[in-house]
Parts: C-alpha cells; structure tokens; sequence
C-alpha cells in the first residue's frame, strides 16, 4: 500500500471512531509530534515515543474530542514521505460544540509502518471557537 492510500485508510478509519487501521500501521519506534507544545493548551502537546506513546496521545484527544469529519482537501506524496490536508469538523466533548479546523499532516511510512507523525493546526482558531458559547 502506498502511504498516500495508508494515510487515507487511517484517516477514514478516524473519521468512522475506528482507531484500529491507524494501530494496525504504527511501528514499534514510531515517533508522534503533535501540533502544541509539552504543557501548553492542549492536553497532547509534545513528542511521543513508540507504540505506547501513539495509544497515549490518541487516548488524550480522544479524551476532549470526537472526529465527525477527515476529509481529504490535497495529499501528496514523494519516497516514503506523504502530506495531506485535511478539512476536519470535531465535537469537542466539554461542551458539545462542533469545531471546523483544517488540519495538515506528514507522515514518513516504510514498508506499510508509520514511522513518524507530525500534524500541524491553527492552534488559535481552535482555542477561539472552543471558548463560544455551545
């Protein structure tokens, strides 16, 4: 499988609140760089480590917001490294609003493995429309 169709697969598999395809492809050295830093707004700020550390991250988003949308706006892809934007609309669990974000991923992939994951959102956007009223 390509790591355009991989990274499509996962994103799909996000979108339905399936995380098992993302599970499936994560290698044991994974390394997951998420788009705030350590100890800043969001809870999954920071760098994780290995498999372990892709269940703990995703357990932490999981935690303040539920994927309704992941579709894909533009992907491309060159060797083993894919980008792909993504426009995304989540229910943040707080407050039961829907927030509507674009979301921009990169992932490096080697024989079917996530190897690295780095997202990248505008992080002031998001804390905005957290803060409206439901």
């Amino acid at each position: 499988m390509t790591p355009e169709a991989l990274l499509r697969r996962v994103t799909k598999g996000i979108e339905r609140g399936d995380l098992q395809p993302l599970f499936d492809v994560v290698d044991e050295n994974t390394v997951w760089i998420s788009a705030s830093a350590p100890g800043g707004a969001f809870r999954f700020g920071g760098e994780y480590q290995k498999r372990a550390g892709v269940v703990e991250v995703t357990a932490l988003i999981a935690t303040t917001y539920h994927f309704l949308r992941f579709e894909p706006r533009e992907m491309m892809a060159e060797g083993e490294v894919v980008w792909g934007l993504f426009d995304v609309e989540a229910q943040y669990q707080p407050t039961g609003r829907i927030l509507k974000m674009a979301i921009a991923i990169r992932w490096r992939v080697r024989d079917g493995k996530l190897l690295e994951h780095q997202a990248f959102f505008d992080t002031a956007n998001l804390l905005a429309q957290q803060a409206l009223p439901a």
